[in-house]
């Protein structure tokens, strides 16, 4: 790479250690920060939000993974300037049916609010999350696309490493999905 070229940046907000692989695979080809949160209550995202201040006057791509996408959608609420695209891999932001309503259900109702590009991945088998949980991200992120692992369940950085890092680099460079049938052998690492 040129020096004058300039690398974009993606930054990871999950549990430690975590998402190795794909911060591995992504820094490949991007700036990969993953700062390390004390927990993820409700001073996650200001941490995140110092992680980042260095960046300021770049966009930058930013990954939630599980119960740490709420985390990052709150981070995408209160720097829509800052945020090229974003990514929800097993996102647990949208409550279950039977959950009380609390602050789970107030982010939730600000879905909508979210301005940059969205993709929300879900393992085909992930049995953690309200299967109506996808198509509430897509109705409610005006510009979310949704796509499902196969053979995976909630924890796909596991269960398909090689997909993952795959379906979430080629939304970070382009920006769109893409459908392959699952009985198409084109696509299956």
């Amino acid at each position: 790479m040129a020096s004058d070229q300039v690398r974009e940046t993606v930054v990871i907000v999950d549990e430690p250690g975590r998402s190795a692989a794909l911060r591995d695979g992504l820094a490949q080809r991007w700036v990969v920060l993953e700062p390390h949160l004390d927990d993820l209550g409700s001073g996650a995202e200001d941490q995140v939000a110092a992680a980042v201040a260095p960046l300021t006057s770049e966009y930058y791509g930013l990954i939630g993974v599980s119960s740490a996408a709420s985390v990052a959608i709150r981070h995408a609420l209160n720097s829509p300037e800052s945020i090229a695209a974003l990514v929800l891999v097993s996102p647990l932001a949208v409550r279950s049916s039977e959950a009380p309503v609390g602050a789970a259900h107030d982010l939730e109702s600000q879905l909508a609010q979210i301005q940059c590009p969205t993709l929300a991945v879900f393992g085909q088998a992930d049995d953690t999350i309200d299967p109506v949980a996808p198509s509430i991200y897509r109705s409610r992120i005006p510009n979310c696309n949704v796509a499902f692992v196969y053979d995976a369940g909630h924890d796909i950085a596991a269960a398909r490493p090689q997909a993952l890092l795959n379906l979430v680099a080629d939304y970070l460079e382009r920006r769109e999905t893409f459908i392959v049938q699952n009985r198409a052998g084109a696509i299956n690492p």
